[in-house]
C-alpha cells in the first residue's frame, strides 16, 4: 500500500498538469462514485479514501513545492471538477465547494508546517481552525443537535412497538455524533498532514518525520488550559465546550502517541509493541483517553528525557 503511494506521489510531483490531474481525478471520484456503486457501505468508503488521498497529496505539494504551487493545482483542479459536475449534474457549485471544505484547511496547515517546520504550531493552528467551526456550528446553526434528535424520534417512533430505551439510546448517539464532529474534522485533517509529511520523508529517504513526531510535544501553556477546558466542560455541560474539550483530547493524544512511539520504537519488539497498541487504541476508549492524558502530562514529566550525555538529534527533513 505504501509503495503504491509514494509511487502517485512520485507522478504527481512530476509538473503541475500531472498533479492537477491527479488530484482532480480523485476529487470527481470522491464525488461520483458512492451514488453509482452497487454496495452504498463500500462505495462511501471508497470515495472517502479517494478524498482522503487527493487532500494529502495537496498537502504534499504544498510542502515540497510551496503554497503557489499548491493553489496553482487546485485552481486547476477545481475548475475540471466544476466543468464534470455541470456537465453531468447540472451542479456547477460542486467544484467551489470541494475546494473550500476539503482543501482549504489543508492549504493552512500544510503551508503552517512548512513555513514553521513545527508539528506542535501545526496542531494548535489545527485547533484554533477547529474553534471557529464550532463556532459557526453553534452560532450558524444554533438548533443542530435539537433537528437531528427531532428527526431522529420520528423517525424511530414510526416503528410498532419500539422499546423507549432504544430510542433513548439513539438519541444519545446523536447527541455524540453533534459534539465529536469538529473533533473528527481534526482528527482526519492532522491525519491528513501528518500523511503529507511522511510522505515528503519517505520521497527524500529522510528519518526527519519519524524526530519530528517522536519529539512532539504541545507545550506546558497549551496543557494547562487543556486541563482548564476539559474541567469546565465537566463543570458547565455546555455543548460548545464539550466539542472543544474532544478536539483537545485529540491534539493531545497525538502527543501521547508520540511518547509511546519515543518510548517503543529503540526497543527490539517496537513493531509488536506498536501493533499491540494501536489495536487497543482502536478497540478501548479507555486506552485513548489513558494516552491523552499521558499526552498532557508529559509536558511537565517528560517522559522521553535522554540522559545528561546523549547527543541531542536535530531535526532534519
Amino acid at each position: 500500500m505504501s509503495v503504491t503511494m509514494l509511487a502517485l506521489a512520485r507522478y504527481t510531483l512530476k509538473g503541475p498538469y500531472q498533479a492537477a490531474a491527479v488530484v482532480g481525478l480523485l476529487a470527481v471520484l470522491s464525488a461520483f462514485i458512492p451514488p453509482v456503486f452497487p454496495n452504498a457501505a463500500l462505495g462511501v468508503a471508497v470515495a472517502s479514501i479517494c478524498m482522503m488521498l487527493s487532500s494529502v497529496l495537496v498537502g504534499l505539494i504544498i510542502l515540497t513545492q510551496g503554497s503557489v504551487s499548491g493553489l496553482k493545482v487546485i485552481g486547476v483542479s477545481i475548475l475540471g471538477i466544476t466543468l464534470v459536475a455541470w456537465i453531468l449534474l447540472n451542479a456547477p457549485q460542486l467544484g467551489l465547494w470541494t475546494g473550500l471544505v476539503q482543501w482549504l484547511p489543508i492549504i493552512l496547515l500544510a503551508h503552517t508546517l512548512r513555513t514553521s517546520n513545527s508539528l506542535a504550531l501545526t496542531m494548535m493552528v489545527g485547533v484554533a481552525l477547529g474553534s471557529i467551526g464550532i463556532a459557526a456550528q453553534y452560532l450558524v446553526w444554533t438548533e443542530i443537535e435539537r433537528e437531528w434528535i427531532a428527526i431522529a424520534v420520528q423517525r424511530l417512533q414510526q416503528v410498532d412497538q419500539l422499546d423507549p430505551q432504544l430510542i433513548e439510546r439513539n438519541v444519545q448517539l446523536i447527541r455524540l455524533f453533534v459534539l465529536a464532529m469538529v473533533a473528527m474534522a481534526y482528527l482526519l485533517l492532522m491525519l491528513i498532514v501528518l500523511t503529507a509529511r511522511w510522505m515528503q520523508a519517505r520521497l527524500a529517504q529522510s528519518k526527519g518525520f519519524a524526530q519530528e513526531f517522536q519529539s512532539l510535544a504541545l507545550g506546558k501553556s497549551a496543557a494547562a488550559m487543556a486541563v482548564v477546558l476539559i474541567g469546565l466542560s465537566f463543570w458547565l455541560r455546555q455543548t460548545w465546550l464539550s466539542s472543544l474539550s474532544f478536539m483537545v483530547i485529540i491534539a493531545f493524544l497525538f502527543q501521547g502517541i508520540a511518547v509511546v512511539h519515543g518510548k517503543l520504537v529503540p526497543t527490539k519488539k517496537s513493531g509488536v509493541l506498536l501493533g499491540l497498541f494501536y489495536t487497543l487504541l482502536l478497540i478501548f476508549p479507555q486506552v485513548v483517553a489513558l494516552t491523552s492524558f499521558v499526552g498532557v502530562i508529559d509536558n511537565w514529566v517528560n517522559f522521553r528525557k535522554k540522559p545528561e550525555n546523549s547527543n541531542d538529534i536535530n531535526d532534519t527533513k
